[in-house]
């Protein structure tokens, strides 16, 4: 009987411990990826991840997509000031990583995800100047395109008109010889636009072609904003002119996204990711990527991609979770993962190789950015920045002056009065709260020695 009932003790022992090294193995550590519901970043995010949670069985990644850009980077912002938070890695616009480094909120991710000397040689320039506090890396950049580097088209307006599709504008004048064929107007009224000018990321047009002509917005001796120089008033009254003399746009047309998307517009200042993104959701139309012109003839036009979009990861995170979002953010680094975030969202990859040797820009998806590509390898490719509150700079001050602007509400030299004075109060107002932030240098004649292309 004592036997019998140590056989049966040995037996149940033996099935708890096959139980428990299950329960054991079954075991997985959950992180949470925010992005914005976009459809290119939410599929070129659940690409990544569904390769990666099934060759890491141990880890779980887990999307959560958020509504709109403003009101997710306040979602962020929150959780971030409050120490706490669901998610263990936020994608975020490039304006805002300074900005949380600055901050002290999110971590670096050199060297536990890459190196600052691998970013410099293998990742495209923007990765490494977006945030340049203590020599560290912040953010693993998903695939995307400068913001400012051309026009979005209608192809079906441009071959009604009996206009050829280029792969890029030659000049300013021919931009508006093209956009003046596409206007349409019933009774006097604009009814649909030939070029629109009315997104809140087309500051970045701004600021480059001020550079392209000699000027510059910044000065990085004084460390002020300079907006009321001839150059800056040039590039404002040609924008200024597309709604009050030239009349390809007006107020009454929704802003360039909707009014692309609503058939409103045959032209538009626009992010290139328009493309994927009006591919899922507006089938029936059919748009096109034309690189933008000089702005000053015989120019070469430059552009700079300070609106990436990057994942960070929250100085909250920490122990199995950061190993494993660390993990994760290592897969999408490489070339595997960007290859697959890139089949869903076909903007540039961080990555040189793949932008410079890859297919996928020659004859695969990427093939529209073609002219970007050979105009970077150029030297026409720049960054402005970083600033702590570029984030701020942009949506709260830069367009909303525009906008008061193409509304009739200022002159050219008020919004550009208008706009020097309050960046500069921006920017005092967080050098004074973070005094050891580092100075912004930009690099207006092209990139340092050590970041060419």
């Amino acid at each position: 009987m004592t036997k019998r009932i140590l056989w049966v003790l040995l037996l149940a022992a033996l099935l708890l411990a096959v139980a428990a090294e299950g329960v054991f193995a079954q075991k997985k550590t959950d992180i949470t990826v925010w992005c914005m519901a976009f459809d290119p970043h939410v599929n070129g995010y659940t690409n990544v991840i569904e390769a990666f949670n099934k060759a890491n069985p141990s880890i779980r990644v887990t999307l959560e997509p958020q509504p709109g850009q403003a009101e997710m980077t306040a979602k962020i912002r929150a959780a971030l000031a409050a120490g706490k938070g669901e998610a263990t890695g936020f994608t975020t616009p490039g304006t805002t990583v300074f900005e949380f480094a600055t901050t002290d909120t999110i971590q670096p991710v050199s060297p536990g995800v890459v190196t600052v000397e691998q970013v410099k040689k293998d990742f495209l320039p923007e990765n490494y100047l977006q945030c340049n506090k203590g020599n560290a890396i912040w953010a693993i950049g998903i695939p995307d395109p400068p913001g400012d580097c051309g026009i979005l088209v209608n192809l079906d307006h441009l071959k009604e008109a009996g206009l050829t599709v280029p792969a890029k504008f030659d000049t300013t004048d021919q931009l508006l010889q093209y956009a003046k064929k596409l206007a349409k107007s019933e009774g006097g009224k604009l009814v649909r636009g030939g070029l629109s000018f009315q997104e809140s990321n087309d500051p970045n047009y701004v600021y480059s072609y001020i550079a392209e002509i000699g000027g510059k917005f910044w000065d990085n001796g004084k460390q002020k904003f300079t907006l009321q120089t001839p150059q800056a008033k040039q590039v404002m009254q040609f924008f200024s002119d597309l709604f009050f003399t030239h009349k390809v746009d007006a107020t009454n047309l929704p802003d360039t996204l909707s009014a692309l998307s609503q058939n409103l517009t045959s032209m538009g200042f626009m992010w290139p990711e328009f493309l994927p993104f009006a591919e899922g959701l507006y089938p029936e139309l059919n748009f096109g990527f034309i690189m933008k012109p000089p702005f000053k003839k015989g120019n070469l036009p430059i552009f700079s991609h300070t609106d990436t979009w990057n994942m960070v990861v929250p100085k909250y995170v920490s122990g199995a979770e950061k190993e494993a979002t660390f993990k994760f953010l290592r897969y999408l680094a490489s070339e595997e993962g960007q290859l697959l975030f890139l089949d869903a969202n076909p903007g540039l990859s961080p990555l040189k190789n793949l932008v410079f040797k890859s297919d996928y820009y020659k004859t695969g998806k990427g093939k529209y950015l073609a002219p970007v590509i050979e105009a970077m390898q150029k030297g026409q490719y720049r960054f402005w920045g970083p600033f702590a509150d570029a984030d701020v700079m942009l949506y709260n001050i830069n367009w909303p002056n525009i906008d008061a602007l193409i509304h009739g509400q200022l002159t050219v030299d008020q919004a550009l009065a208008k706009m020097e004075k309050e960046l500069n109060e921006q920017d005092a107002r967080t050098r004074a709260k973070y005094p050891d932030a580092p100075k912004t240098n930009i690099y207006y004649e092209g990139l340092p020695a050590n970041l060419k292309l």
